[in-house]
């Protein structure tokens, strides 16, 4: 009995050991993982504008470019958000910084509903950092919880280009380049039901304090873009409408982006057609 239980004790510190080392390895190694506990710890930052959004939004909104123009940005989009998680990370700011003047939503509809997914998730590495709980981390270790991530670590030993890729100001900054060789079909597009309550719950907070909220749409790949007009009103979840600019237009898009140089992959940006893309946001949308 007592050589069963030390091997019990021997497995247990051992698997410990392992989930401890792999954590470091990605607080080291992983930017997303480094950039999600950075924002955690955020106090009296005093950002102009925020971007919440997925990874289309990750990659898509130069924050550095906007702050090179007088607007001090920062990016708060991760990968594999929700709106929900948005929602969240955005109290959490406002709690313990000062307020931003604007809040630029990242839609990513060219992609699906994942983003504004009717049945909301949760963001694993968000939960890690904003709501420790042992239980979760003994019920689902690091290792499991994070498996994902070795992959991305095996592509940053591996590839060059994501070596040389970095996190600046939040966005996702790349030079590698996946030309998109998708042809956009003139079909009709299903509309986006843009009534989800977490939305409409971020709009209200940021009407209560006095800030402003931009809602785009990011373009897709040509497969994925749409015919819709360049603005339009969209319902929210409590009563009224907001107004979306529709980056995903093909008439719109088609003349900002270079489909042989400005994809990462496919329907996210690299930082040539990110900075396109900002440029043209602060152009059109924010100035205005």
């Amino acid at each position: 009995m007592d050589k069963f239980l030390r091997k019990c004790a021997f497995f247990l510190i051992l698997l410990v050991l392992l989930n401890g080392i792999y954590l470091l390895v990605l607080g080291i190694f992983s930017p997303g993982f480094k950039k999600v506990y950075e924002i955690s710890k955020f106090r009296n930052q005093s950002y102009k504008l925020l971007v919440l959004g997925n990874s289309m939004a990750l990659d898509a909104i130069d924050a550095q470019y906007l702050s090179q123009r007088g607007l001090d940005s920062y990016n708060l989009a991760v990968a594999g958000d929700h709106v929900s998680t948005s929602l969240m990370l955005l109290e959490e700011y406002l709690q313990n910084n000062k307020k931003p003047e604007v809040v630029l939503i990242g839609l990513s509809s060219a992609i699906g509903q994942s983003y504004l997914n009717k049945v909301p998730f949760k963001n694993p590495e968000v939960e890690f950092f904003y709501h420790p709980n042992w239980k979760a981390n003994i019920t689902s270790p690091p290792l499991l919880n994070f498996q994902w991530l070795f992959v991305d670590l095996l592509k940053i030993i591996i590839s060059k280009d994501h070596r040389n890729a970095q996190l600046v100001r939040g966005q996702w900054k790349t030079k590698k380049v996946i030309p998109d060789h998708s042809v956009f079909k003139e079909m009709t597009h299903k509309n986006t039901d843009y009534k989800d309550p977490y939305l409409s719950k971020i709009i209200g907070l940021c009407q209560k304090n006095g800030i402003k909220v931009i809602l785009v749409e990011l373009p897709g790949a040509n497969s994925n873009r749409n015919s819709l007009p360049f603005t339009f009103q969209a319902k929210k979840a409590s009563s009224g409408c907001i107004t979306v600019y529709n980056l995903n237009s093909y008439e719109i898009a088609s003349k900002i982006i270079d489909p042989e140089k400005d994809w990462l992959a496919p329907d996210h940006l690299n930082q040539f057609g990110g900075q396109k893309i900002t440029k043209f946001l602060l152009e059109h949308i924010i100035k205005k």
